[in-house]
């Protein structure tokens, strides 16, 4: 039986939450769910991280689709240069975008979670405000 020389250790177990800081995102795919906790519509997206160590890591994020409740979304689609107006917006122009975003944590209902916030989103330009804490 062959030896490998991978440190375990070091390999994260599934469904291990992201560590807190900036990372660099590319939208890997996004789709029209409704919320667990709420029931209401949102947008879910998979950001996939391409900042060192963690390239290929995936980040979840459901933003809202209720019409009262879109600034999370409007925060994505600036950072990626999209800008719908009264004719409407679609989020699929998100697919492909890359953008930086803030992951701090929350507990809900005991569990340690992912979150972003909308003013934790920013364009490639702009950048990540502060140092890339645990992105590197």
């Amino acid at each position: 039986m062959p030896m490998y020389n991978q440190d375990m250790g070091k390999v994260e177990k599934f469904g291990d939450v992201m560590p807190e800081g900036w990372y660099r995102v590319r939208v890997e795919k996004g789709e029209a769910r409704q919320s667990k906790e709420s029931d209401q519509p949102t947008w879910a997206l998979w950001l996939k991280v391409q900042n060192e160590p963690f390239v290929g890591r995936v980040i979840f994020d459901q933003p809202s689709l209720q019409p009262h409740a879109l600034q999370k979304l409007k925060a994505y689609y600036v950072a990626v240069g999209y800008a719908p107006g009264p004719e409407g917006h679609d989020p699929e122009r998100l697919n492909g975008g890359e953008l930086f975003v803030k992951v701090t944590h929350e507990t809900y209902q005991g569990e340690k979670r992912a979150k972003i916030a909308p003013f934790d989103i920013r364009s490639l330009n702009e950048g990540p405000k502060g140092a890339m804490a645990a992105a590197g």
